[in-house]
């Protein structure tokens, strides 16, 4: 294993995962503008570096994942800067959404506003049996501007939704799991393990045919079912004609050969 530190990130890599955790447990893991930088940071290096198959992000301690942004600098913002911090939040959180491998979101307590927003960005999430996951902004006069209402209307489903926003509440991650939106839920001094675990699953797959899948998945949200369709036999011709996927079929013909003799 591997790690390195950012001001605000620790970073380990491990059997081609990377895990980001963002280092904040005295402020529950609040997001700052230092957290969003570094976390851009995070990912041009684990984009760039090939030996990443897979990301992990996460927090630190027990207590929360990410409870949100950091409202005492928020509250100071004019129009102007609502406006330029939501939009930075927002490419940040598209930039994991679209992310060209896969990511997971280990979730540890509570992820509240803009933590349940990058949860929501991730491509899967394990959560633990003490995780809490909640849109609390309706509570202060205001709503989710880091792409919650988008996320969580596509990943939630329409009403589920408008629920969790418009009441503000706190879901179990129990809730959560049958909501549809949470993969797993396991014991808190499990959760790494079995994060990990699924993480290197994805890791030891051939990295373009998950890239290419995980933007068919992606474009079959918002397309309709033709132009999806259309997407998919596109991704899966490119796919079709790289080296490692003439050399998928050829073992797994090898393979037939071996059984029938």
């Amino acid at each position: 294993m591997k790690s390195s530190t950012f001001n605000t990130l620790l970073i380990e890599t491990e059997g081609g995962v990377m895990v980001a955790t963002i280092n904040r447990p005295d402020k529950l893991n609040a997001f700052s503008p230092q957290v969003m930088k570094e976390l851009n940071e995070m990912l041009d290096r684990a984009e760039k570096d090939d030996a990443v198959k897979a990301l992990v992000i996460t927090g630190a301690g027990e207590k929360a994942f990410v409870v949100g942004n950091d409202l005492t600098q928020l509250a100071g913002l004019d129009t102007i800067g609502a406006y330029e911090q939501m939009v930075a939040g927002q490419t940040t959180f598209l930039r994991i959404h679209e992310f060209p491998k896969p990511v997971i979101a280990m979730v540890n307590g509570y992820a509240l506003g803009g933590g349940f927003e990058l949860a929501l960005s991730c491509d899967m999430i394990i959560a633990s049996d003490n995780a809490k996951f909640g849109f609390p902004e309706i509570n202060l006069n205001t709503m989710p501007g880091w792409g919650g209402t988008q996320l969580a209307a596509k990943k939630l489903g329409l009403n589920r939704a408008k629920e969790m926003i418009f009441t503000g509440n706190y879901y179990t991650a129990d809730n959560c799991r049958e909501f549809g939106f949470v993969n797993r839920v396991v014991p808190k001094e499990q959760l790494r393990e079995v994060t990990m675990e699924l993480a290197k699953t994805l890791a030891s797959k051939e990295s373009f045919s998950l890239k290419m899948a995980k933007q068919s998945v992606n474009r079959g949200v918002e397309l309709d079912l033709a132009a999806g369709f259309r997407y998919e036999a596109q991704a899966y011709s490119v796919n079709f004609s790289a080296s490692h996927a003439k050399a998928g079929f050829e073992a797994f013909l090898n393979r037939n050969k071996e059984k029938k003799v």
